[in-house]
């Protein structure tokens, strides 16, 4: 079976991905204007995995999650999944970038991050949230 979309309907489209992705670029590559409790913008983002410079697991990551993420995300918390271990973050990597990235979490009620651990956090998961 083979569809034919009119090319109006193909122009559209086009559009429409071109400014979704456009919109994404903007959200999660700039900043906001709002500045945050920290001192820095609202919204920091690493673009891609920084080649060579690998935030570590062990020494960066784990303990920015326990200072912001784990008080909701714990078999105690509030949160939709737990990210105590490395096994469980992992597993949610994916949308813990798409919602950090953005600024979604932690909510605007929750701990701040600063602008390192925003960009340290999202480099990490960009470049696939390794165990090191």
């Amino acid at each position: 079976m083979h569809i034919h979309f009119p090319r109006a309907d193909f122009t559209v489209l086009l559009r429409l991905l071109i400014a979704t992705a456009a919109a994404v670029a903007i959200a999660c590559g700039g900043s906001s204007n709002t500045p945050s409790d920290t001192g820095g913008s609202k919204c920091v983002s690493a673009l891609s995995c920084p080649e060579g410079d690998v935030p570590s697991y062990q020494t960066e990551i784990a303990p920015i999650l326990r200072l912001a993420c784990v008080p909701c995300h714990s078999p105690s918390g509030r949160g939709g999944f737990n990210e105590t271990t490395y096994a469980e973050v992992s597993s949610q990597a994916g949308s813990m970038l798409s919602q950090v990235a953005v600024c979604e979490m932690p909510p605007l009620n929750g701990p701040a991050l600063s602008d390192a651990q925003r960009i340290a956090l999202t480099a990490w998961l960009r470049c696939g949230a390794p165990d090191n």
